[in-house]
């Protein structure tokens, strides 16, 4: 078996690998250098077990504090909240129609064409 068939089979054994290279963090490329310089059986690769392990321990711990703080949320407080949301939109919307309301009563009423100079000259 040559060594990229060794390396395939390596990355397949361990999972860890598609991660790294998922994230952007390391290409194949640099995986199969590292592979090449100090093959498979060697301290090396926890270092980047570890990598993956320290990550998934931070989304972990971030989740956590995600639902510690949805936990923490006083739904009497967000009805109050989404409740003056919801007044203040419906006041916008108001302001928002009689503006345009005024715009297209100005735009039906005709202007007066002729004035007193006009009818004058009109005869």
């Amino acid at each position: 078996m040559n060594k990229k068939e060794a390396f395939k089979s390596f990355a397949q054994n361990n999972k860890y690998l598609v991660t790294l290279v998922a994230t952007g963090k390391y290409t194949w490329q640099d995986l199969y250098e590292i592979y090449d310089i100090y093959g498979a059986d060697t301290e090396i690769w926890n270092k980047y077990k570890k990598e993956i392990k320290e990550k998934d321990d931070s989304t972990k711990e971030t989740v956590k504090n995600l639902l510690n703080n949805i936990k923490n949320i006083d739904t009497d407080k967000l009805e109050e909240n989404i409740s003056s949301l919801q007044k203040a939109l419906g006041f916008l919307e108001e302001i928002v129609s009689l503006r345009s309301e005024k715009k297209e009563e100005k735009k039906v009423t005709p202007k007066k064409k002729n004035t007193v100079v006009e009818r004058f000259f009109d005869d």
